[in-house]
């Protein structure tokens, strides 16, 4: 069984519980698909770093995946929709050319 501390990120107003595949915005609970979910703990496992497409898609999709780079901006674009809808901000900005980073 894991505690608290393992399951449990936070950023700000985002609550994301790994152990029962739950996000809370404000204490609102927001649906995620799957893949959402995983980018978003990704996300926040590595708060404040620069993240490539590739990285993405080897680290959260499988490392033997053949799908092209625009997947990951696809389901980014579909994150970011949800997280602003609940936050009135956007805490994934876009690095030109590399790919992404979380935080502020």
């Amino acid at each position: 069984m894991y505690g608290d501390e393992e399951t449990l990120l936070l950023y700000g107003d985002v609550k994301l519980d790994t152990g029962t595949r739950r996000l809370f915005v404000r204490n609102s609970k927001i649906r995620l698909r799957n893949k959402e979910f995983s980018l978003l703990e990704y996300f926040m496992r590595n708060c404040g770093r620069v993240l490539s497409r590739t990285r993405l898609l080897e680290d959260v999709w499988d490392r033997n995946i053949t799908c092209p780079t625009n997947t990951v901006d696809v389901h980014v674009s579909s994150l970011r929709h949800k997280l602003k809808k609940s936050l009135s901000f956007d805490p994934i900005k876009t690095v030109h050319c590399i790919g992404y980073f979380f935080g502020e």
